[in-house]
C-alpha cells in the first residue's frame, strides 16, 4: 500500500512538496472491527458471490442456494421475491446473466427477446454479457413513427391472471434477420415466451433460443416451448430446474 505523507520541510515551510512512504499491511494486523471488510457481517453480495465461485460453486448452485435460503414456498407457489422479483441482487443476476450468455454462445445471437417485469433481470445482464441489445415486448402498444408496425399477440396459459392480456413489439427494433435469444426469468407454463415467439414470427425474425432462470417442470412449460419453438432440446436451457414443491420442501432436478 502506498500512502501520501508530508516530508518534514513541506512541514516545516507548509509548501506542496509530497513524498512517497511504503508501508505493508497484513491481513493478520487488521483490528477486529465491525468495519473491517474481511469481518463485517453479513458478507458484501458481491465479494460473497465472487468468493463462492472461486470456491468451485456454479451459477446454478449459487441461484439454488439462495432459493433455499430466501425463497419463500407458499402452498405449492416458489416465491422469489427477495432476490429476483422484488428486490434484486443485481450480482446474482450478472453471474446469471454471464452463464446464460456463455451457454448460447456460437448461435449468432443479434438481439435478446424479453417481457416486462422480472424477466427483465436476467434479460438485461445476458445482453449485456452478450454486448447485443435488450428488446422488451410491452404491455401498451408504444408509439410508433409514421411507416411502422405494432405486432401484438395474447398472453394465455402464464402466471398471469389477468384477461385479454396482450403484449407488443415494435417493428423499429425487431424485424427480418434478426437471430433471437429468449431470456425470462421462470418458465412455468409457457405462455410467455409462446407470446414472446409469436410476436418474433409476425416481425420475421427468428428465435434460436430460449433460456430461463428457473423452471418449474411440473407445471408443463418445458411442453409448450417445445412445441412453439420447435428447437433441439439444448437450445432450451433453465439453469435451476424445480422437479417439484410439496410440504415447503423444493424438490430441485439434478444436473
Amino acid at each position: 500500500t502506498q500512502l501520501l505523507t508530508r516530508s518534514p520541510a513541506a512541514r516545516r515551510s507548509d509548501g506542496p512538496r509530497l513524498t512517497l512512504s511504503r508501508t505493508v499491511a497484513m491481513t493478520t494486523d487488521l483490528p477486529d472491527l465491525p468495519t473491517s471488510p474481511l469481518r463485517s457481517k453479513p458478507t458484501d453480495m458481491k465479494f460473497e458471490h465472487a468468493r463462492l465461485l472461486i470456491q468451485g460453486k456454479t451459477p446454478q448452485d449459487l441461484l439454488a442456494d439462495r432459493i433455499r435460503s430466501d425463497g419463500a414456498i407458499i402452498g405449492s407457489t416458489l416465491k422469489v421475491n427477495a432476490f429476483i422479483n422484488h428486490q434484486v441482487d443485481c450480482h446474482l443476476m450478472s453471474v446469471c446473466g454471464h452463464e446464460l450468455a456463455r451457454r448460447f454462445r456460437g448461435l449468432e445471437v443479434t438481439k435478446v427477446l424479453s417481457c416486462p417485469g422480472s424477466g427483465l433481470m436476467p434479460a438485461q445482464a445476458c445482453a449485456l454479457h452478450m454486448s447485443i441489445p435488450l428488446v422488451f415486448a410491452t404491455d401498451m402498444p408504444p408509439l410508433m413513427r409514421d411507416g411502422g408496425i405494432v405486432y401484438s399477440a395474447d398472453l394465455q396459459n402464464s402466471s398471469h391472471q389477468r384477461e385479454n392480456y396482450k403484449l407488443h413489439l415494435s417493428s423499429e427494433f425487431i424485424g427480418p434477420g434478426d437471430r433471437l435469444l429468449i431470456i425470462d426469468d421462470v418458465l412455468s407454463r409457457g405462455g410467455v415466451t409462446k407470446c414472446l415467439a409469436e410476436l418474433a414470427s409476425q416481425a420475421g425474425a427468428t428465435v434460436v433460443g430460449a433460456g430461463f432462470m428457473i423452471e418449474k417442470e411440473f407445471e408443463g412449460g418445458r411442453k409448450v416451448v417445445d412445441s412453439t419453438l420447435q428447437l433441439p432440446a439444448q437450445r432450451v436451457q433453465a439453469l435451476v430446474r424445480i422437479r417439484s414443491i410439496e410440504h415447503g420442501i423444493v424438490d430441485f432436478v439434478e444436473t
